[in-house]
């Protein structure tokens, strides 16, 4: 027992502090893509810049400088500028500098040059921000790292951070809000830095402040595990004297408008005290995909919000729904304060769960098929550049829900962008799935909708008309699963990416050759091993949301993978006296090749909870074999902070890399990432001389 005690004294405080390292990345990650609108478009730059602070941390172990103290200030600013920036920026039209290659909601009519200025002004100083503010955070757990031997050392570092991954999932699962998120963080660092010695009342009075703040900021927000959402008292006078008042609810995420929960019943509108025409156009779109089938069909609805299109199918006598939400909050607010309730019918069913995922568990058959507004305006995760609904509307999508149609069945499809260029690459999904005969829209007020069906559609009774592909856009390239990005014109990577990138870059090398000379100059085989790493997590991860749709439990099951793999290849390690390297690069190119062309898709015929372990499996699998040459390289340098700074300094790149999937497609990151570990096995022979 002594013992036992004695090696907990011992690692405690590594494990600790590694669990709290990936915690607070991924806090940090989730509040500002929240309260600043403009990360939640571009969650990878503050996951980028967290990657580097921890870089620069492990740099300074052994160096004179400990810049622990600097972390409660700078956190207290960090808080101060998102509370600033939130309100000012975030509920007003975006600064962003587009030249119509990339479509973002509510973008301002700037002149591009100050678009730019803004934006670059924006990233820059939250990217300084969140890159300081790691930096402590890694000169901690490296400093703990080194006082250990390197391989288990790195093994209690995987635990802790694994940890880590998790416990944020659980918190976002259960909707926790970012004062408790941060209030554990901070709580938990207090105790590692008295433990050190290193605490002072002067930093439990700035976490106590910013806490404050944060809990202030949040007043009347809920957290899902998606988004970050207000919900909006609407009262609206229902006769001309204004005496008595009807209540509806809109619904912000990101702090701008995303839907309303509305009354369009044939009794609220004839109790208005004139013709509407803004709510007689609503109807209209809401009721134009029911006005093509009799009373009595199955339907299903995907995206199906706060009930508005529910409650549609209710009012053209449907005589099931199915109606599948991924956010359960959102869902949640449908069910309590829909003014319709369509929720509480017994017609309806609700589901929580990814539209792609339910296409495939669904064994029904149905007459139509709704895909809602599921324009959801934040990415899949900070390692991509996917949004959280982008794998909806690719040629796949449609071709699963046009395969659990009836005979007779229809699919409306209605887009909110109203861009000529997204509802004619749409047009083409529809028309290369159902057949351009077959393919009708109609330009409403809340959207363009498209519908079609496998057989000949009657649309005599309505405004549709047959869809004709306009050859003004023949270089639109049609959405799929290898190339998922709707909201992109083309296969270019959008002026706006090169700009922060070359920011990025700029702010790095600057700080970096003034601060921190020593970390210009890395050990290239851990850095390219950092490099190619970040792009097979990035790719487990979309590969995953494919199997399991985007859901909030993709993120932690890629991340555990990824963490697993590298931990099984530590005890690997651990249990031989020394591992051939050479022989190491020949698996992990064998393993990438049978990545590249495994087909995914038989994995969806075996039961979910086997197929989580093994799809994270195969997907890892590479990450096995790396981890296997990193922690034998790691071993061999007899020391775990200089080479853990160029490992994730490394990841800084990969995450630039990662733009390669908008240009060749995602599996193309494979080949990219095959290309970066010849150039570390090439590193290493030369380091092995």
């Amino acid at each position: 027992m002594p013992n036992f005690q004695k090696s907990l004294r011992s690692w405690y405080p590594l494990l600790l502090i590694s669990c709290l390292g990936l915690f607070f990345e991924l806090a940090v990650i989730r509040w500002i893509s929240g309260e600043i609108r403009l990360f939640s478009y571009f969650k990878n730059l503050p996951l980028l810049a967290a990657f580097l602070g921890l870089a620069l941390g492990f740099g300074l172990v052994g160096k004179k400088q400990n810049y622990q103290s600097a972390f409660a200030p700078l956190f207290g600013i960090f808080v101060f500028l998102v509370f600033l920036v939130g309100r000012v920026l975030s509920p007003r039209a975006l600064a962003y500098p587009s030249r119509g290659d990339e479509f973002l909601w509510f973008t301002g009519d700037f002149s591009y040059w100050l678009a730019l200025g803004l934006f670059l002004g924006v990233v820059f100083v939250f990217f300084l921000l969140t890159m300081l503010l790691f930096i402590p955070i890694g000169q901690a757990t490296g400093k703990e790292m080194s006082r250990h031997v390197p391989i288990p050392a790195y093994i209690v570092n995987l635990l802790g951070s694994l940890i880590g991954i998790w416990l944020f999932a659980l918190l976002s699962y259960l909707q926790t809000p970012p004062i408790i998120w941060f209030g554990l963080a901070l709580a938990s660092l207090s105790v590692f830095w008295i433990q050190q010695q290193a605490f002072s009342w002067k930093d439990m009075t700035l976490f106590i402040i910013s806490l404050a703040g944060i809990f202030y900021i949040g007043r009347g927000v809920t957290w899902s595990p998606y988004h970050r959402l207000e919900l909006i008292e609407q009262t609206i006078s229902t006769d001309a004297e204004k005496s008595s008042e009807t209540t509806w609810y809109m619904l912000n995420i990101q702090q701008v408008f995303y839907q309303s929960a509305m009354d369009l019943s044939e009794a609220f509108l004839a109790s208005l005290p004139e013709a509407n025409q803004e709510l007689e156009n609503a109807v209209y779109s809401y009721n134009l995909p029911y006005r093509l089938h009799p009373p009595g069909d199955q339907v299903l609805i995907v995206g199906a919000g706060m009930g508005n299109d529910a409650a549609a199918a209710l009012r053209n006598g449907a005589e099931h729904i199915d109606a599948v939400e991924i956010d359960p909050a959102i869902l949640t607010f449908g069910q309590k304060f829909h003014p319709e309730y369509p929720y509480s019918d017994p017609r309806v069913t609700t589901i929580v769960d990814d539209a792609r995922s339910y296409f495939k568990k669904s064994t029904q058959r149905y007459d139509l098929i709704s895909f809602g507004l599921l324009d959801s305006q934040t990415l899949l995760s900070g390692l991509s550049n996917i949004r959280l609904d982008s794998f909806v509307y690719t040629v796949e999508s449609l071709q699963q829900a046009k395969a659990l149609l009836t005979e007779r069945g229809l699919v409306s499809l209605t887009f909110g962008a109203k861009t000529p260029w997204i509802d004619e690459r749409l047009g083409r999904i529809m028309a290369e799935v159902f057949g351009p005969e077959n393919v009708y829209v109609y330009y409403g007020d809340i959207g363009t909708t498209f519908v079609a069906g496998v057989s000949p559609v009657d649309t005599s009774d309505t405004e549709l008309t047959r869809w004709e592909p306009n050859s003004q856009y023949n270089d639109i390239p049609s959405a799929t699963d290898d190339w998922p990005y709707l909201y992109l014109r083309s296969n270019k990577i959008p002026a706006a990416y090169w700009q922060a990138i070359g920011l990025i870059l700029a702010l790095s090398l600057t700080v970096i050759a003034r601060s921190f000379p020593q970390a210009l100059k890395p050990n290239w085989h851990f850095w390219l091993l950092g490099a190619a790493f970040l792009l097979i997590e990035f790719k487990s991860i979309t590969e995953l949301a494919l199997l399991f749709g985007t859901t909030w439990l993709v993120n932690a099951l890629a991340i555990s993978g990824v963490l697993s793999m590298a931990l099984g290849a530590n005890l690997f390690v651990l249990s031989q006296k020394r591992i051939n390297i050479s022989i190491s690069y020949m698996c992990l190119f064998a393993s990438l090749m049978f990545s590249y062309f495994f087909p995914l898709d038989i994995l969806n015929t075996i039961p979910p909870t086997l197929r989580a372990i093994t799809s994270t499996t195969l997907l890892s699998l590479p990450l096995f074999f790396a981890g296997v040459i990193f922690s034998e390289a790691l071993r061999r340098a007899k020391e775990t902070a200089q080479p853990l700074a160029s490992n994730l300094s490394g990841a800084v790149i990969g995450g630039m890399l990662e733009y390669g999937s908008i240009l060749w497609g995602i599996k193309s990151l494979y080949l990219i990432a095959a290309v970066v570990y010849l150039g570390a096995w090439i590193s290493s022979r030369f380091q092995s001389k």
